[in-house]
């Protein structure tokens, strides 16, 4: 019987998934620049032998006449693109004329005794699964790839700012946007990772992972929680802290070792900026003191924490301020 019930889930989620793919297929393949109307849309593509989703959100402002800046928001462990739509990166692009992709990371499941598996049908056998990044270059998916040809792919089917690509992104999102800012410097604009480092250790059995060498300078706004207890500001054994992350970044834009340093009425917040670094490149970063893990300002849940900044907005002005040089 329970052979039975298996067989007749997994023909289930077979014809499922034929049916998504050929309805995602024809619709992506329909796809004018200069007619897509505004409005938020689930896409879904393979890459390699994988099938992978994304939401986009396009603007009212739309209409394919003029080349539009693109945001990719990474969700963090283990949720999901729409989770992270709540930090209210949709109202900015509403207002500012910008395309917002959320990409989901590829699907992850534990067993009881610890070992990771990949893919739909493992939800039948093993009890704990989200969707994961590999942050850490610490397993066979290449995400690094899949973003690549996303980006590709929305180039070619909206018009899309060549010097305006920017990746932002929380938690493991906040360490996917580091890794991908490292390995993508030749195509993204600037990045923003909040409550994520440069590296760190996924597994105990596993080498410990920094982000490699970018080829080129890359401007980086960060923000983090010095009470951050998922992602410590000062680091441990398994994760790279937030001085080093920064001095990773200040050292390869090569900019001035000493900061500028500004300091909110409150008390509460501490920006420090390495300006004057290669081809216009800078390192912000942003300390909030009593600040846990989440998307600061954010005006809905799951990611909501009061505070006196808002991270979107800050992020948007800085991408602003950075197009490709």
């Amino acid at each position: 019987m329970r052979r039975k019930i298996i067989g007749v889930f997994v023909c289930m989620l077979l014809i499922t998934t034929c049916v998504v793919l050929v309805c995602g297929t024809l619709s992506e393949s329909k796809i004018k620049k200069s007619s897509v109307s505004p409005g938020d849309y689930l896409k879904i593509m393979f890459f390699g032998d994988r099938l992978r989703s994304y939401r986009i959100h396009i603007p009212p402002s739309y209409d394919g006449s003029n080349p539009v800046p693109l945001v990719v928001v990474f969700h963090g462990f283990p949720d999901n693109a729409h989770d992270i739509q709540s930090i209210g990166m949709n109202a900015k692009a509403d207002e500012e004329g910008f395309i917002a992709v959320y990409p989901n990371g590829h699907t992850y499941w534990r067993d009881l005794r610890g070992q990771v598996h990949y893919g739909l049908i493992n939800l039948i056998y093993y009890h704990r699964w989200g969707y994961c990044w590999n942050s850490w270059d610490f397993d066979p998916v290449n995400d690094v790839g899949f973003i690549r040809t996303l980006i590709e792919t929305l180039q070619t089917n909206y018009v899309i700012d060549s010097s305006r690509i920017y990746i932002t992104g929380l938690s493991m999102g906040g360490f996917m946007t580091h890794r991908l800012g490292a390995e993508l410097s030749d195509i993204v604009a600037a990045i923003a990772p909040v409550a994520g480092s440069i590296g760190g250790l996924f597994y105990d059995d596993l080498p410990f992972y920094i982000i490699p060498e970018p080829e080129h300078p890359l401007p980086i706004i960060m923000f983090h929680g010095m009470n951050d207890s998922l992602v410590p500001y000062d680091g441990d054994y398994d994760v790279v802290s937030v001085n080093e992350s920064v001095a990773f970044w200040v050292e390869h834009n090569q900019c001035d070792q000493n900061p500028q340093i500004e300091i909110s009425e409150s008390g509460n917040i501490i920006k420090k900026t390495y300006a004057n670094g290669s081809q216009g490149s800078e390192v912000v970063l942003y300390s909030v003191v009593d600040g846990v893990h989440g998307w600061f300002g954010a005006p809905d849940l799951p990611y909501q924490y009061p505070c006196e900044i808002s991270a979107t907005e800050l992020i948007w002005e800085f991408f602003v301020a950075h197009p490709k040089q």
